[in-house]
């Protein structure tokens, strides 16, 4: 499936982007041909960077520079979420660290996607409530209590509607609210005027700081898989034989990444002081951190090694929840939505 090149090949892709070479790449030869110009990969990608982000923000700004032939990507910071998407499929980035319920209704809606990796496995958000005033989803609901959240329709608030659902409770009984900041959601909830909200797990052993603030719903302890973030492209920009390359190039620096992570802590600290965004996070000490990247990596396994977890029969378990919630119709075709192509010439490689 991967052909090498012969050297009148090599020199013929240098001069021409658009040649055609009768098959997908090995990085091998072509990176040679790169190595006057490295190929530069605009990346659009979360404006700020939790613990679970770093290794995905590793790849792109540490990593991928050291794959022969490719420099370090263009990171382009995106604050409203499924914007990322919506620029890959305008052409403006070449690929995306999107959301997955942006990537699944786009799709759905006829857009020319391929999720083609992951840039983590299941989530790190939890579901946090002030327990001296909230013990349960039930108590929000009787309430008619609030809970905020990014936005409605995105993965954090379907994930709730399948939990609510799975527990009998009517959804309509509680107050959705958008709230796009993580900070704005926490301000509110020490506030005391919503009854929950999402955030990221480090978030919330901050929050215990102060007071009596609980994790109520634990995703992964929900679903198999809650999946939250994939990296995605379009199929025309797949269809050139250099973007194939550079998908795999991609990869496998993010692979690189997630296995630096799960067998290495002190790389993983060391790449949370240089990427993650929040400077309480950065500063953080074995205590504190330590204790997050065993969540991560051990409850959560958010960094598989060859993203193993990214298969049409797994996404499609959490189809339902999304129709159920109405954020999608349930017509996507998975087995063309997501292309493991470029992900397995990656594993190869790395091996």
């Amino acid at each position: 499936m991967f052909d090498m090149l012969s050297r009148r090949d090599l020199l013929r892709t240098s001069l021409s982007a658009g040649a055609a070479l009768g098959g997908i790449l090995t990085l091998g030869p072509v990176s040679r041909a790169f190595a006057a110009a490295p190929r530069v990969l605009k990346v659009n990608t979360l404006a700020s960077a939790a613990a679970v982000n770093v290794p995905m923000q590793a790849a792109l700004r540490m990593q991928l520079g050291k794959i022969s032939g490719f420099a370090d990507a263009e990171v382009r910071p995106t604050a409203k979420i499924p914007q990322i998407a919506q620029e890959v499929i305008a052409g403006s980035a070449d690929i995306g660290d999107a959301d997955v319920a942006s990537t699944l209704a786009a799709a759905e809606a006829g857009a020319d996607l391929k999720i083609i990796g992951l840039s983590y496995s299941n989530t790190s958000q939890v579901i946090v409530v002030n327990a001296d005033k909230t013990k349960s989803l039930e108590e929000i609901a009787t309430n008619g209590g609030t809970i905020a959240v990014n936005s409605i329709g995105d993965f954090m608030y379907v994930m709730l509607i399948g939990v609510l659902q799975k527990r009998n409770i009517d959804p309509k009984k509680v107050n959705f609210i958008e709230m796009g900041s993580s900070g704005d959601r926490a301000r509110a909830l020490l506030a005391g005027r919503v009854d929950a909200v999402p955030m990221h797990i480090e978030q919330a052993a901050q929050l215990k700081e102060r007071g009596n603030y609980q994790i109520l719903v634990r995703p992964w302890q929900e679903y198999p898989n809650w999946f939250s973030a994939v990296i995605m492209t379009t199929g025309a920009w797949l269809q050139k034989d250099e973007n194939k390359l550079a998908a795999v190039a991609l990869l496998k620096a993010v692979l690189t990444s997630f296995r630096s992570t799960d067998a290495d802590y002190a790389w993983y600290k060391a790449q949370v002081g240089q990427y993650a965004s929040s400077k309480e996070l950065k500063a953080a000490g074995d205590d504190f951190l330590k204790p997050i990247w065993k969540t991560l990596t051990e409850d959560i396994k958010a960094f598989p090694p060859k993203m193993e977890t990214l298969t049409p029969d797994d996404v499609a378990k959490v189809i339902p929840v999304y129709k159920a919630a109405g954020a999608l119709n349930g017509t996507v075709d998975l087995n063309k939505l997501i292309d493991r192509t470029y992900l397995e010439q990656a594993i190869k490689e790395l091996a």
